[in-house]
C-alpha cells in the first residue's frame, strides 16, 4: 500500500513539473528570454547567487546542524534547484521588475537542467545519485515541455493564451495532489514518527535558516535598483521545487529526502507570502512610481 502511494505520487510529480514548466513557456516571448543578456553583470551575479552562494549556505547549515544523510540530501537538492516557474507571477503581484523576473527565471531553469546533474553527486555524501537518470528526467520533463510550449507561443500566440489557464489549473491541482498523497503516505507509514520529529525544532530551524539566508543573499547582491533587488531576493529564496521533486523521483525511494524537500518548500511559500504581502501593502501606500520594467 505504501509503495502504491509513492508510485501515484511520482505520477503527480511528473504532471506538476510538466504543467508548471509548460505554463511558463506558454507565457514567454523570445524577447523576454533574451532580455537578461542585456545586463551581463546582473546575470552573472544572479547565477553566482543561485549556484554558488545558496549551495554554500546549505553546506554551512549542514556543517552546523548535523543532519542524517537523507535529510542533508533533500536540503542540497533544493539548494541546487533554481528558477521557480512561479517567480514572475509573484513579482508581478508585488510590483517588481517583471521583465527581469521572466528572463532570469528562464536562464535559471536552463542552468539548473545543465548544472544540477553535474554538481549534485559531489555535494551529497552517503547517497547515490544516478546522473544519467537525472539528466533524462530533467530533459524529458522540463526542457522538452518548455521548448514545445515556447514554440506554441511563438507560432500560435492566441492558442497559447487559450490553453494557458487550463495548464495553469492543472499545475495547481497536481501540486495539491502531490502534497496530499505524500503527506498521507508518510503519516500512515513506519516513517510517521520520524516525520513528526522532522517537523519539530530541527526541521523548522533548517528550513528557516536556509530560506532566510537564501533570500538575504539575493537581497544583498541585487544592486541599487530596488525592483531588481526584489527579483533576485525572491529568485534565490523561492527555489525550483519542480526540479527538486523531479530529481527525487528519478533517484530516491527514501521518504526522508522527499519530506525534507516538501518541508523547505512549504516554509518557503509561507515566508514569501509574508514578505510579498508586506511589500505589496507598502507599495500600495506609497503609490505607483512609474518605473518601467527594464534591466
Amino acid at each position: 500500500m505504501e509503495n502504491l502511494f509513492f508510485d501515484i505520487g511520482n505520477y503527480a510529480i511528473w504532471i506538476f513539473v510538466v504543467t508548471s514548466i509548460a505554463a511558463m513557456g506558454l507565457n514567454l516571448t523570445i524577447r523576454e528570454v533574451l532580455s537578461p543578456w542585456k545586463k551581463k553583470d546582473l546575470l552573472v551575479v544572479s547565477l553566482v547567487a543561485n549556484f554558488i552562494l545558496v549551495p554554500a549556505l546549505a553546506l554551512l547549515i549542514i556543517t552546523i546542524i548535523r543532519l542524517d544523510p537523507e535529510l542533508a540530501a533533500g536540503l542540497m537538492l533544493v539548494a541546487l534547484a533554481a528558477g521557480a516557474p512561479s517567480l514572475p507571477k509573484a513579482i508581478d503581484i508585488i510590483g517588481g521588475n517583471v521583465a527581469y523576473a521572466v528572463g532570469l527565471t528562464m536562464v535559471l531553469i536552463l542552468a539548473t537542467i545543465l548544472l544540477m546533474p553535474l554538481i549534485l553527486p559531489f555535494l551529497i555524501a552517503g547517497v547515490r545519485v544516478d546522473q544519467s537518470s537525472t539528466v533524462l528526467y530533467l530533459v524529458v520533463f522540463m526542457l522538452i515541455p518548455l521548448i514545445i510550449a515556447m514554440a506554441i507561443r511563438a507560432r500560435v500566440p492566441l492558442t497559447a493564451m487559450k490553453i494557458l489557464p487550463v495548464v495553469d489549473k492543472a499545475s495547481d491541482l497536481s501540486i495539491i495532489a502531490v502534497l496530499l498523497i505524500y503527506t498521507t503516505a508518510l503519516f500512515t507509514s513506519d516513517f510517521s514518527m520520524r516525520a513528526s520529529a522532522l517537523l519539530g525544532l530541527e526541521g523548522t530551524l533548517v528550513a528557516a535558516l536556509f530560506i532566510l539566508g537564501s533570500f538575504g543573499i539575493g537581497f544583498v547582491l541585487g544592486g541599487p535598483d530596488p525592483r531588481n533587488r526584489e527579483v533576485l531576493a525572491f529568485g534565490t529564496g523561492f527555489r525550483n521545487v519542480s526540479a527538486a521533486l523531479l530529481v527525487v523521483s528519478a533517484n530516491f525511494t527514501n521518504p526522508q529526502i522527499l519530506f525534507m524537500v516538501l518541508v523547505i518548500a512549504a516554509f518557503g511559500i509561507v515566508f514569501m507570502m509574508i514578505i510579498g504581502g508586506w511589500l505589496y501593502r507598502r507599495k500600495k501606500r506609497e503609490g505607483p512610481r512609474g518605473t518601467p520594467d527594464v534591466l
